[in-house]
């Protein structure tokens, strides 16, 4: 029988260790429950007959797709499938516009030798922490003709100062001794940074970009600020949801309807969720090292 030997390298929990592990474990099965109570509970909703909505826990009974349908094929399909379009060309946008924008400002930045560095980085810091109010906004918009348009949530989103300071830490991290190479090779900025950088950046790259497509396509704060209600070409889908909740209520010559809003709601929230449950798996790895790789340097 052979013997497992211990290792006398390793170092001893204490009991304050041990009990600090159990209570991180403790609290981080409560935060899970807490976070799935809620999805297991619309999932169920979107999925049941609406007969059965004061028996519905956590599994859904009397299985139908009736709540699907109505919104896909049914009275809200144009509406639901035009706001769906309006929702990826906005995070579509925004995504690409804002990031490239904010690694492009961030690059320069990150130079020791940048002229001015120290008052650029207060000036972009001074517009995160302090906004000109949400009056003076509107009227740009206005003034501009762009209300009742998806350009003017493009518009007031493509600005994030975050993701700068974010692609700032991590190309600072960076190894110059590529850089340097690369302009002896005879490489000019713009080469070395969309061929050099950008290829090396992919991690927070990635990181930055998932955030944005998140904050995108759940934001409808910005449509109710430009965007009226009956201008429905150009609701995005989390108004559209938004929207949604208060529209059903006053339907009354439909029972189905009438009976279902709760699990039309549901099926409109899970379909909303689908898109960003599908990117997940693909950049949960960039997610994972995009938030560390640069913090440290040497």
């Amino acid at each position: 029988m052979r013997l497992i030997k211990k290792n006398p390298n390793k170092i001893k929990s204490s009991t304050l260790d041990v009990v600090l592990s159990v209570l991180n474990v403790v609290l981080l099965v409560i935060f899970t429950i807490v976070i799935i109570f809620p999805l297991m509970n619309f999932f169920s909703l979107a999925f049941s007959n609406s007969a059965f909505n004061s028996q519905l826990i956590l599994f859904p009974k009397g299985w139908t797709m009736w709540a699907f349908e109505y919104i896909l094929a049914g009275d809200e399909a144009s509406y639901f499938w035009r706001s769906f379009l309006n929702s990826v060309i906005i995070t579509v946008v925004i995504t690409v516009v804002s990031n490239l924008v904010e690694a492009m400002a961030a690059y320069p930045l990150s130079k020791s030798d940048c002229p001015f560095r120290g008052g650029i980085m207060i000036y972009f810091i001074i517009t995160m922490l302090f906004s000109a109010g949400i009056i003076p906004i509107y009227l740009l918009m206005y003034q501009f003709n762009l209300l009742n348009k998806i350009w003017s949530i493009i518009l007031i989103s493509i600005s994030n100062v975050s993701n700068l300071l974010f692609f700032k830490t991590f190309f600072e991290g960076l190894p110059s001794d590529i850089e340097e190479a690369a302009r002896l090779d005879g490489a000019s900025e713009i080469q070395m940074f969309f061929f050099i950088v950008i290829p090396m950046s992919l991690p927070v790259l990635g990181s930055c970009c998932f955030f944005s497509i998140v904050g995108a396509w759940n934001s409808y704060g910005s449509a109710m600020l430009f965007i009226t209600a009956s201008a429905k070409e150009a609701h995005p889908l989390a108004y559209y949801i938004y929207l949604l909740i208060d529209r059903l209520r006053i339907i009354k010559n439909d029972p189905q309807v009438v009976a279902g809003v709760n699990n039309i709601q549901a099926a409109a929230m899970l379909l909303s969720i689908i898109p960003i449950l599908c990117i997940y798996p693909y950049v949960i790895k960039y997610i994972k090292n995009g938030l560390t790789l640069g913090s440290v340097k040497g």
